[in-house]
């Protein structure tokens, strides 16, 4: 599993409005905020976890769309990998991604940060080169199947321009360590893919910014500040040698 429990590294998850445009999201914080963060969610969908961390955001004064791509498809029957798959094939990909543009233009997003499918998303928006800034966390460069496929990142990212921030673990068995090696490859021959590979994390290694492992928790920590720096206002933006 992705992310799915509260973490108790975020504050109590806070009140949302519900935004219903090209696609559905849940809305934090002050509308007025410069910084618009969109957060796309695993093949979970908006569970505790990212209504977390979108109340996280919402504190640093970022406006966030804590964005459903699951909308319309049903509530999961049950938590488990299966139901999750099940609903996720359903999903358009493509279909998505061309609505999420629509909507980020009307509601003037002007960065994203995507988790697992998210961070899958994060690949493609690059690709159509998002004028905004884009953190993705254990996107498949590999590509996913899908109905309405989008391309395999990595048909295209040794040729990619626009910068975005991928955060990995050495050790994802979800992704696949031959997968993480490869792209760190590429990302070393092309600087446009600010690319952190945690060595000895797998998969999902955010969850455990609550964690009691210490090592883990501090990797967990470590990812959580990266993101915060490429998410708070452009200003204070940095690029990494």
């Amino acid at each position: 599993m992705c992310h799915g429990a509260a973490c108790a590294y975020f504050p109590p998850i806070a009140a949302s409005t519900p935004i219903k445009g090209a696609v559905m999201a849940h809305g934090y914080g002050d509308d007025a905020a410069s910084r618009r963060v969109a957060v796309l969610p695993d093949i979970y969908g908006c569970n505790p976890f990212y209504r977390g961390f979108a109340t996280y955001l919402a504190k640093m004064d970022m406006r966030t769309f804590l964005v459903d791509p699951f909308d319309g498809l049903g509530e999961l029957p049950e938590i488990s990998r299966e139901a999750a798959f099940e609903r996720r094939h359903k999903l358009r990909d493509a279909e998505f991604i061309d609505n999420f543009l629509a909507f980020s233009n009307a509601e003037n997003v002007n960065a994203v940060i995507g988790f697992c499918l998210g961070g899958f998303y994060v690949f493609e928006l690059a690709r159509r080169d998002f004028p905004g800034t884009l953190v993705g966390l254990y996107g498949f460069p590999q590509g996913m199947d899908n109905q309405d496929p989008l391309p395999a990142p990595f048909d295209y990212l040794p040729d990619i321009s626009k910068r975005h921030v991928m955060l990995m673990g050495g050790l994802d068995s979800s992704v696949g360590p031959e997968n993480v090696a490869r792209l760190k490859t590429i990302a070393e021959n092309n600087h446009a893919i600010d690319l952190t590979v945690f060595d000895e994390s797998g998969h999902g290694f955010l969850a455990d910014l609550d964690g009691v492992d210490p090592a883990a928790r501090t990797v967990a920590r470590q990812a959580l500040g990266l993101c915060e720096a490429e998410l708070k206002p452009q200003e204070s933006n940095y690029r990494r040698a």
